[in-house]
């Protein structure tokens, strides 16, 4: 994954959410190329949020078919905006596979696959504040917003 690629929390979940309901990321590359709408409404997705997408990418800087088929890093997490990238990324449960708190997400159960992908689009407000190793190659992670765990530290 290209470092270099940052994207917005909202252009990485719907990036997330278009493969989840069934696009390639080259599907994905190929209708933003084509500013085209419809393999996301053929996919059963709001066609108008990716039509807006293709606008919102071109006038931030986004590499949104780059990011599609190479990977990304956010630029910015917020509690709920990670707890939905959690959702449409990994296809878990808030419910049964996590605990959102003030600042915090406990118990998040991965896979040492999902575990890296999520070091590597994880946006650098947010941090990994503990982990714990599962049997069958599971980790089970805490995340917290940078600055509480600095003034935790302080």
């Amino acid at each position: 994954m290209n470092q270099d690629i940052k994207v917005s929390q909202w252009t990485a979940i719907l990036i997330e959410q278009a493969k989840r309901a069934g696009l390639s990321a080259a599907a994905i590359a190929e209708a933003v190329h084509k500013k085209d709408a419809e393999p996301f409404i053929q996919a059963g997705l709001e066609g108008e949020r990716y039509a807006n997408l293709f606008g919102y990418s071109e006038e931030h800087g986004e590499p949104l078919a780059q990011a599609a088929t190479e990977g990304y890093r956010m630029t910015f997490n917020t509690r709920n905006g990670l707890k939905n990238w959690l959702v449409q990324r990994f296809g878990l449960d808030e419910e049964k596979d996590f605990e959102v708190g003030e600042g915090v997400i406990h118990g998040l159960r991965l896979s040492l696959e999902q575990l890296a992908a999520l070091q590597k689009a994880l946006a650098v407000n947010w941090v990994i504040a503990g982990s714990r190793d599962l049997p069958g190659g599971m980790v089970e992670l805490d995340l917290s917003i940078r600055a509480l765990q600095s003034a935790s530290q302080a």
